[in-house]
């Protein structure tokens, strides 16, 4: 038998609520982490903890968080490379609903096995700069 209204009866009698940006603030200096960090401030940090996570190895983790980037080990340092490095990047920060756009992406060669990604982040909060050091296990 097939429905013949789209209507099925349900009713949604629930809000969907924007929690705040809000949370511990972390210090990576080797002093002990004091204080909550709120708005821009929290979605540096948020966006630093997403590149710095890999995702699918760590079990606690949700299989939408974190960046892949061991399957682009043994890479050479190429236009493709950075291609999926963008990507990658892309991915890991557009899976948090804050972030609704990742832009104005530059590659400079730092190393010869390293490269800088610098990169327009574009929040609920506002707008910052941010950068992601990559380096390649390959010697080209």
């Amino acid at each position: 038998m097939l429905p013949t209204e789209y209507n099925d009866g349900l009713v949604q009698d629930f809000t969907i609520v924007e929690q705040p940006t809000r949370t511990y603030r972390l210090r990576f200096d080797g002093f002990p982490s004091t204080g909550m960090a709120t708005g821009l401030e929290a979605m540096q940090q948020a966006v630093f903890l997403a590149l710095q996570t890999e995702r699918f190895y760590y079990a606690i983790y949700s299989w939408n968080y974190g960046i892949e980037l061991k399957q682009l080990s043994g890479e050479g340092m190429t236009a493709y490379l950075q291609a999926r490095i963008r990507r990658a990047i892309e991915e890991a920060l557009l899976a948090d609903d804050r972030i609704t756009q990742v832009d104005g992406f530059a590659f400079e060669r730092t190393g010869r096995q390293s490269l800088t990604v610098t990169f327009t982040v574009h929040t609920t909060q506002g707008d910052f700069a941010s950068s992601f050091d990559y380096e390649s296990e390959v010697i080209v």
